[in-house]
């Protein structure tokens, strides 16, 4: 199969390899809606090779693909832990007896109408991304449904990328371009409603924003950790960097952070905005991925970078953040962000 049409959609980064010299890889989370759990297994499974497990009736994976794993699971934890069956257990109900079974078929059945089936890749060198691109097509084909299939469907798409070094510096710069696009982001990929009001993107706090954004700011690492945490204390941010510091390491996080057993330890950024759009007419992730290197390239250009924080810092500080719509304005004003994507540069 000839891919250099597809390979063409997804656009380099600015910094393509990593520290080590090594093409930088790309995790993707995609939640989906009506296909069971099995049934996702078989479509990955055909479309990407490799062998289906099946650990429960909530998580799987299909191994031995020429990435690694690609886990799938009903993504709820009390599904996942079965917490459903305690009430059961304390009758004296075994978990595998007929009753105990026809309670499961019942809530998983009830399940489904709004909690997704959520496919985690394995880490894809990004120049590998377009590969993928059948088993997106493989899933829509056979009835996947996306954050618009319904009104209680706050589904997402969520990429991890490799940062191109550990560096401090690096890392508090890619969050300050994706603090000062998050708006325009916001706009252009039509963010749900569904996903707004639920709390898995919650804004970060806007003295936050403004502490961060002040070019003078240039913390140490253990100052960033700490700034970060005190008002961040959660996974629930659109750019959740709790993965990325628990892998670099900082003191005493498990008794800072909320709900700390369920934040991972990997080094990439955990980028949770995007809505899922599997659904729709030949969806890839390509302009997504191209969203995240403009915030990329946004980061990487110093005089850039400070122009648009002195910028967003002349914004008036309105509660809620109900100036979003006009700085998204002075936005498009000052970087090339409307037609093809491309990479942002200043307009005068």
């Amino acid at each position: 199969m000839n891919n250099a049409p597809a390979a063409s959609r997804y656009e380099q980064p600015p910094r393509p390899l990593n520290a080590n010299g090594a093409t930088r890889r790309v995790g993707l989370e995609i939640e989906l809606g009506h296909l069971t759990l099995e049934e996702t297994l078989t479509v990955v499974c055909t479309a990407v090779g490799g062998e289906i497990a099946s650990d429960s009736r909530t998580e799987g994976s299909v191994n031995d693909t020429p990435w690694g794993k690609f886990k799938i699971e009903v993504d709820s934890t009390p599904l996942k832990e079965r917490s459903y069956m305690r009430p059961l257990e304390m009758l004296g109900i075994q978990a595998d007896s007929p009753a105990a079974q026809a309670v499961e078929d019942s809530v998983l059945q009830v399940a489904r109408e709004f909690v997704p089936v959520e496919v985690v890749t394995p880490p894809i060198p990004w120049d590998q991304l377009h590969e993928l691109d059948p088993l997106w097509a493989a899933l829509r084909s056979a009835g996947a449904e996306d954050t618009r299939g319904s009104l209680l469907y706050a589904f997402g798409l969520h990429l991890n990328p490799e940062p191109a070094d550990l560096g401090v510096e690096t890392i508090l710069n890619t969050l300050r371009g994706f603090l000062l696009l998050e708006d325009w982001i916001m706009a252009v990929a039509k963010i749900d409603l569904s996903r707004l009001v639920a709390p898995y993107i919650r804004p970060f706090p806007e003295g936050y924003r403004r502490k961060i954004l002040e070019p003078a700011y240039r913390p140490t690492w253990e100052e960033f950790v700490d700034d970060y945490v005190k008002d961040n204390p959660t996974r629930n941010r659109p750019l959740d960097l709790l993965p990325l510091i628990n892998y670099v390491g900082a003191p005493n996080l498990a008794e800072r952070v909320e709900d700390w057993e369920l934040v991972g330890s990997r080094p990439t950024f955990h980028y949770r905005l995007p809505n899922c759009e599997l659904a729709q007419p030949s969806w890839t992730p390509a302009e997504e991925w191209s969203r995240w290197v403009m915030i990329e390239r946004v980061a990487g250009d110093a005089e850039l970078l400070r122009e648009l924080s002195k910028a967003y810092l002349a914004t008036t500080d309105w509660p809620l953040r109900l100036q979003r719509g006009g700085w998204a304005d002075q936005l498009r004003a000052r970087l090339s962000l409307d037609g093809v994507p491309g990479a942002p540069s200043a307009s005068g």
